[in-house]
């Protein structure tokens, strides 16, 4: 464990910085990870990481001890010296070469603090600009919306671009808007807010959930969940994309193919967001 106040780590709730190299996770990406964003101590939207974590678990069949988390989470939490990000990392543990698994009482649990190395002041004040990616998410719906250890197609997509782009637009094989790369998006096209359905590919992402369960409902404003063809984000009325860590990013462009301005509607729902959560200020 790295004492420099850069980097905390402790495996199944002991300092550590390693694992066994017959993890599962390593071996075959057989885990789930959830970053977090903490602000004074606090994790805004803690309960939807832990849900969609153990919900995950259940559908790689990994035996996910969400009350042993918890402790080894706020453990932590007690530890770190400053604002920052907490990340889970949760495997199937240690097992036999082959891909098999026999779910074995071996789950690993890890857990990571960094500090925020990124000031998303400017990005929700002035908005971003987006990359339209050439390479397309696979179609799987027994994995869909599960932030599952697998993310070379996130790894290969951000190869596509240096620095000119803050994010890049990722399609299904049909050409579908299905996300960004580490973000889900949202349209406002005739009263209505519009996103990309997670149903056969793609990461629901734990803000997205928390605007259309919570924070849209709240303010009487519609959403829907549709598949959405590049031609409705492009004729949309403003966009933005979000997630846990810098909160809501109104886009001004997508390959300089369009733009939009940073709408009235988008910097309501900031300022909502605002008001629940000022870390996302």
């Amino acid at each position: 464990m790295s004492s420099d106040n850069e980097f905390l780590c402790f495996i199944n709730g002991e300092p550590a910085d390693s694992i066994l190299v017959s993890d599962r996770g390593l071996s075959y990406g057989h885990g789930l990870f959830e970053t977090i964003k903490i602000s004074n101590k606090i994790a805004p939207l803690l309960r939807y990481h832990l849900e969609r974590l153990t919900e995950g678990a259940r559908a790689i069949g990994i035996a996910c001890n969400e009350a042993l988390l918890k402790k080894y989470f706020y453990q932590l939490l007690e530890m770190i010296p400053e604002d920052g990000v907490v990340k889970i990392i949760v495997t199937a543990g240690s097992g036999k070469r082959g891909y098999f698994y026999n779910k074995p009482n071996s789950t690993c649990y890890i857990l990571q603090w960094y500090p925020i190395d990124t000031n998303f002041s400017l990005p929700r004040a002035q908005g971003v600009s987006l990359k339209c990616c050439q390479h397309r998410l696979p179609i799987s719906p027994l994995l869909s919306g599960i932030k599952h250890l697998n993310r070379l197609d996130q790894v290969v997509a951000r190869a596509e671009w240096e620095d000119e782009f803050y994010d890049g637009l990722m399609l299904n094989q049909d050409d579908y808007v299905v996300e960004c790369v580490s973000s889900n998006i949202f349209i406002f096209k005739s009263g209505t807010w519009i996103t990309p359905e997670i149903t056969e590919c793609g990461v629901a992402g734990v803000m997205r959930r928390y605007l259309m369960d919570d924070l849209f409902p709240s303010t009487g404003y519609i959403v829907k969940e549709v598949k959405l063809a590049m031609n409705d984000l492009l004729s949309a009325d403003e966009v933005f994309i979000c997630n846990s860590i810098a909160g809501i990013l109104p886009v001004l462009s997508v390959d300089s193919h369009c733009s939009w301005p940073r709408g009235n509607y988008t910097q309501k729902i900031q300022k909502e967001l605002y008001k629940v959560f000022p870390c996302y200020q």
